[in-house]
């Protein structure tokens, strides 16, 4: 699902008129741009007003503002954008009429980020903290620059990268959060209880592409209409499998396998299943070579065979065949999803 968006929207003449009056006489005439805050029932969100250039930017999860939650969501951006637009007319007591929606759902919303994420049910809440832990172990043995947050009920967060690169990773216990973070007001949702079961069992998966990684030449996602659903799952599925969690790992290769390997390969098979560290006796260009050879065929050399157990179960769980990034039918009939 899409999360938090920043994104630039062009001002129409109904609005922009409504601005004017507003500020008409204040000190924020004196200014190229200003901000002001849209209320809401869930909160408030600030948006950056530039009359000069006649447009709106505001950065948020559009989901907490529409539905009061960020749980489960949308793929497709269109409606976010528009539910988004409808609050800001609101905000300025500007009635947002069939045309307003039918000129924003023509418009190409200039986008600046984009957090999109799915959800990998992995069982109970115990689970999921175990589930963490193994990602954690994972991500140390495969040389990632991670930090983690940690609490009493196990870690909360894993980020991937840092917070000024072009995209990151950010791997959480969602119901921990929903503790955490949740408002009265989401908390007297009447789905809200609905919410915080289904939450228990997930474990949260989420990309954050940045500015200069949207406007990539490869990427080409920095206007809205570029922001298709089938696009986002691509995108958090590729960063799974960049990750290392591309499908089921086995803790030892098949004996018509292992059979089946060259000389070379079969002699660093057996050197792994005799617990020697390959590292040592080859170079990192070759380890890596055989590194993904071995992982066609189901096995992670980069774990040693004592770490195998954890591997296989992490695999069982966390997989690019096991992420959601859909909602289960009951939520759309609480009312809980924008469509």
């Amino acid at each position: 699902m899409i999360d938090t968006m920043k994104f630039k929207a062009e001002l129409t003449k109904v609005l922009l008129e409504a601005i004017l009056v507003e500020i008409a006489g204040s000190k924020d005439t004196s200014y190229r741009s200003f901000w002001k805050r849209v209320r809401t029932t869930y909160g408030c969100f600030k948006i950056k007003i530039n009359i000069a250039e006649k447009t709106v930017e505001t950065e948020l999860s559009a989901m907490k503002y529409l539905r009061g939650h960020n749980l489960v969501g949308t793929n497709n951006v269109e409606p976010l954008l528009i539910g988004i637009m409808e609050l800001i007319y609101g905000r300025f007591a500007v009635p947002f009429t069939a045309k307003d929606i039918a000129f924003y759902a023509d418009h190409d919303f200039a986008m600046f980020r984009g957090d999109f994420n799915g959800s990998l049910r992995v069982g109970s809440q115990a689970d999921v903290v175990n589930t963490m832990q193994l990602i954690r172990d994972h991500l140390i043995a495969h040389g990632y620059d991670i930090v983690v947050h940690e609490g009493l009920a196990g870690i909360e967060t894993i980020y991937v990268g840092k917070e000024s690169s072009r995209s990151t990773v950010k791997i959480y216990n969602k119901y921990l959060e929903m503790l955490a973070k949740s408002s009265e007001a989401t908390k007297a949702l009447p789905y809200y209880s609905e919410l915080l079961k289904y939450a228990r069992g997930l474990v949260r998966f989420e990309v954050t592409l940045r500015s200069s990684a949207l406007k990539d030449e490869k990427m080409k996602m920095n206007g809205s209409k570029s922001w298709n659903p089938s696009r986002i799952c691509e995108i958090i599925n590729q960063s799974l499998v960049d990750l290392g969690f591309s499908g089921q790992l086995l803790s030892e290769l098949p004996d018509d396998v292992a059979a089946s390997l060259s000389v070379d390969k079969r002699r660093k098979y057996k050197m792994w299943l005799d617990g020697v560290p390959i590292t040592k006796y080859y170079s990192p260009e070759t380890f890596d070579r055989d590194r993904k050879c071995f992982l066609d065929l189901g096995l992670d050399i980069t774990r040693t065979r004592a770490q195998t157990q954890d591997a296989v179960l992490l695999s069982s769980r966390v997989s690019v065949d096991k992420l959601k990034t859909t909602y289960p039918s009951r939520f759309v009939e609480l009312g809980a999803i924008l469509k």
